[in-house]
């Protein structure tokens, strides 16, 4: 991996200037592909970190080798658990920018024909 892929700085760079819209729909796609770098990442370390404490010889520490086995899935398991935490993260970042169109756009729209009927126009009032 290069030393892009090694900083989170690509989320820090997105300002929320002009079209907010936009800039959250950047912001979503970039931390949607710092959250799938993490997933894959972590997926990886699982399996290797399990492997390498498995494989430790001798008696580390004492552990016999049922032991090793089972801290190792223990370690291995909260790895997991933080990708599956990274996917989530990944999810709801994809679902960001149609969750600001749902809250501020349409309701921006209907104040807008809201304001419209008041002032004459729309046959309100």
């Amino acid at each position: 991996m290069g030393s892009r892929d090694r900083r989170l700085d690509e989320l820090a760079r997105i300002e929320f200037v002009g079209s907010l819209g936009e800039a959250l729909s950047a912001y979503a796609t970039a931390l949607a592909k710092v959250a799938a770098r993490w997933d894959t990442e972590l997926g990886l370390a699982s399996t290797d970190a399990r492997r390498a404490m498995v494989s430790m010889k001798g008696h580390w520490l004492g552990l016999d080798t049922a032991a090793r086995r089972v801290r190792a899935r223990r370690v291995a398991r909260r790895l997991r658990r933080a990708q599956t935490l990274v996917a989530s993260v990944g999810k709801q970042a994809r679902l960001l920018p149609r969750e600001y169109q749902r809250q501020f756009l349409t309701s921006m729209e209907a104040g807008k024909a809201a304001i419209s009927s008041r002032d004459g126009k729309g046959g309100g009032w």
